[in-house]
C-alpha cells in the first residue's frame, strides 16, 4: 500500500515537471513542494497510515516557522528600507527581538519534533533532517544548472567551454 502512495505522488510530480516550465513562481513553488513530499516520503519509507498522520504535523510546523520568519523580516524592514539614521536603542531592540524569534523558531521545531517522533520514531526523524538537507542540495544544484544568464551561473559540464580556442 505504501508503494502505491509513493507511486502516485511520484507520478503526479513527474507529470507536473514533465510539462513546460512555468514562469509563475506560485506554480513553481507548488511543484517543488510536491517533489519534496514525494522525495521525503520515499526516503523515510512512510506507510500510508504514517503519511496520513505525519504530513499534517509537518505542514503545520512549517506554517508556524514561516510565520515566525515573516515576523523576523518585519524587524529588519527599517534597515532594508535604507534608514541608517537609527539610534543604538533601536538596533539593540532589533537584535533582542531577532534573538527572541530565533528561540521561538527552535521551540517550534522542538515541539513538532516530539509530535512527529510519535508517528515515525526518532531514527526516522533524524533521517528526515538528513533527507531535507539532501533535497535542498539537489534543488540548488538543479537550479544552478538550469538558470542560464544568472549571476554566479554554474553550467552543466557539457555546456561549459573548459578551454576557449580563439
Amino acid at each position: 500500500m505504501k508503494h502505491v502512495l509513493v507511486s502516485i505522488i511520484l507520478l503526479g510530480s513527474l507529470t507536473a515537471f514533465g510539462q513546460e516550465r512555468s514562469k509563475n513562481p506560485k506554480i513553481q513553488k507548488e511543484k517543488i513542494e510536491q517533489r519534496k513530499i514525494a522525495f521525503l516520503t520515499q526516503k523515510l519509507e512512510l506507510t500510508t497510515e504514517e503519511a496520513q498522520e505525519f504530513w499534517p504535523i509537518y505542514n503545520e510546523m512549517h506554517k508556524k516557522i514561516k510565520e515566525n520568519r515573516s515576523s523576523m523580516k518585519k524587524l529588519y524592514a527599517p534597515i532594508k528600507e535604507g534608514k541608517t539614521e537609527l539610534d543604538d536603542a533601536t538596533y539593540r531592540s532589533i537584535i533582542q527581538d531577532s534573538r527572541e524569534n530565533e528561540v521561538k523558531g527552535l521551540e517550534i521545531k522542538n515541539e513538532y519534533a516530539d509530535k512527529m517522533a510519535k508517528v515515525i520514531g526518532y531514527k526516522r526523524l533524524f533521517e528526515l533532517k538528513m533527507a531535507e538537507k539532501e533535497f535542498k542540495k539537489r534543488l540548488m544544484e538543479r537550479m544552478k544548472g538550469s538558470n542560464p544568464g544568472k549571476k554566479g551561473e554554474v553550467k552543466r559540464p557539457h555546456e561549459r567551454n573548459l578551454i576557449e580556442k580563439n
